[in-house]
Formats: C-alpha cells, sequence, structure tokens
C-alpha cells in the first residue's frame, strides 16, 4: 500500500468555482485522512484555515495539487523555482494544456494521489540571463519560452542566435522564441514551430513573422548553450519569459540560455498522453479516412 502522502494545496482565487471545488477536495482528501497544507492566500478562500507561505508549503509537502490553468502552474513555478514540488493540476481555466484533470474528475486524481496510482513527466526548463553594459541584470527560469520581440509600436527588430559559441543565424522581423519541448504547444505554436513531444531533450527556436523566406524554425541539442543577441535596435524590444515582460531593452544586450538543473514534474492520470491530450485540447485528428 501507498504510503500517505502530504499534500499541498493552490488555488487560483480569480478562477470560478475556486472555493467550492476546494472544500470538495477537502472532504475528497479527508476520506483517505490525506494531511492537507494551504497556501496562505489559499487559506483566505476557506476563511478558518490556516495558510503558510510558498517556501513554508514546500518544506511541508510531497506534492501540490493546484487549481487553475497553465497560467496558474506558471505562476507557482515563478514563486518556488527549484523548490517547486510535483504538480497535480486541476483545469479551471481554459485551455489547461499541462493540467491532468478537470473539475469533474477531481475524485479520480485524488484517489490516484492517495494510491500512488499516478504517472509524472519531468519537464526541461531554461535558465537564463539577461546582460547589459557588460553585467547580468536578470536571471530567470522560463517552463514554455523566453521571447526577444518588438516593444509597443515598436518596427523590426533584429537578433543574433549563437549556439554553443558559434554564429547560427540573424534574424529580422517581429520576434524570436526559445522553446522547451512543452512550450512548443504555447506561442511556438502559433508562430509556425513544430509540435515536440515533451520528453524530447532538444529546444526550438521559432522566429515570428520572419522577413526572409529561408528562416525557419530550427530544433537543437537540448544541452547546448544559446545566446540572443540584441545589436543597436530603432525601437526598444522587449525580454519575455513565459508571457511576463522581464526587461525592456534600449540598448544592446544579450540574453543567454541554457537547460536548468531542475525540472518540473508533472503529475497525469493513468492512461494519459501527449498524443491522446493533442486530440483533445487541440483537436488535433487529421482527416476521417
Amino acid at each position: 500500500m501507498a504510503e500517505t502522502p502530504r499534500v499541498g494545496i493552490i488555488a487560483n482565487p480569480s478562477k470560478k468555482g475556486a472555493k467550492d471545488l476546494l472544500r470538495d477536495l477537502i472532504d475528497q482528501f479527508g476520506e483517505h485522512e490525506v494531511p492537507l497544507f494551504f497556501e496562505r492566500e489559499t487559506a483566505v478562500l476557506l476563511g478558518n484555515v490556516e495558510g503558510v507561505s510558498f517556501e513554508e508549503l514546500s518544506d511541508q509537502v510531497d506534492l501540490l495539487v493546484v487549481l487553475g490553468g497553465d497560467g496558474t502552474i506558471l505562476w507557482v513555478l515563478r514563486q518556488l523555482q527549484e523548490k517547486v514540488k510535483p504538480i497535480a493540476a486541476i483545469n479551471t481555466g481554459t485551455l489547461g494544456f499541462m493540467t491532468c484533470a478537470t473539475t469533474q474528475e477531481s475524485r479520480k486524481l485524488v484517489e490516484a494521489i492517495t494510491t500512488g496510482a499516478y504517472e509524472s513527466s519531468h519537464r526541461v526548463l531554461i535558465e537564463g540571463e539577461f546582460e547589459a553594459e557588460g553585467e547580468v541584470k536578470e536571471t530567470f527560469f522560463a517552463l514554455n519560452e523566453i521571447l526577444l520581440c518588438r516593444g509597443v509600436d515598436a518596427r523590426g527588430i533584429h537578433v543574433e542566435a549563437h549556439i554553443n559559441g558559434k554564429f547560427a543565424n540573424r534574424y529580422s522581423g517581429d520576434g524570436l522564441i526559445l522553446s522547451t519541448p512543452t512550450g512548443s504547444t504555447a506561442y511556438s505554436l502559433s508562430a509556425g514551430g513544430p509540435l515536440v513531444d515533451p520528453d524530447a531533450d532538444v529546444f526550438i527556436i521559432t522566429p515570428i513573422c520572419p522577413h526572409a523566406l529561408a528562416n525557419r524554425p530550427l530544433v537543437v541539442d537540448g544541452r547546448s548553450q544559446l545566446v540572443f543577441n540584441a545589436p543597436e535596435q530603432r525601437d526598444d524590444l522587449a525580454l519575455m519569459v513565459d508571457g511576463e515582460l522581464v526587461a525592456s531593452i534600449s540598448k544592446p544586450a544579450k540574453v543567454r540560455m541554457r537547460r536548468a538543473a531542475f525540472e518540473l514534474p508533472l503529475i497525469s492520470l493513468p492512461g494519459q498522453d501527449f498524443y491522446r491530450i493533442l486530440n483533445q485540447k487541440l483537436g488535433w485528428s487529421g482527416t476521417s479516412i
């Protein structure tokens, strides 16, 4: 019999039905006498429950149940970074590509967690540094992608990509994305990038609206050291990490990127797989023949 796990619960309070789902989960985990711990803002939703900080929560639990969508998973990852625990996410958002259960499947997820009958996928992250004027201004981690793009009312940008110290290409257009396999179904896909199995050890460089027809998405080894070099531009650039603005760039700058030393374990229900999710979430079912 599986050892009883200690479970931390984090809810996105802006999602409709979060409070009702929280109370259902408390009842369901209570049937199995599972110790529960709550993030501070999540506890506020319940009113009479004590909450703790993200860091304290991570120290106290074996896994996290997150109520929200993909954006909520990214938010939790930003808070915990290398202290993140395995995440089982219940989708209360829209697409929920990284979530493993719907609200209606919450009991099934609770059963899987309490019995240990679940699967996990270890997702690669990118570690990055933003360097300007000869010094590192920002460090960050990305689960989906790192993006250099034009700022508000800016014209096309110019970025050079270097791979393992070698010049690879010079891109002109609206922007340039470095994506993980997990992020291949996010912005990179919208920009024409390939679908990539999340277990693949690769990164994807995807140009956005390139000015040269030969500038196509490029798949590189996941152990590569990458640099996006932004020389002097006519307008400011934006550095975005998983949809969040990290820096506005007005002077020559570099973004150095490599595989992070830690991964994100994502829990899934038995029988779930990447190709079934493509079919369900993206309608990727091919022809009817």
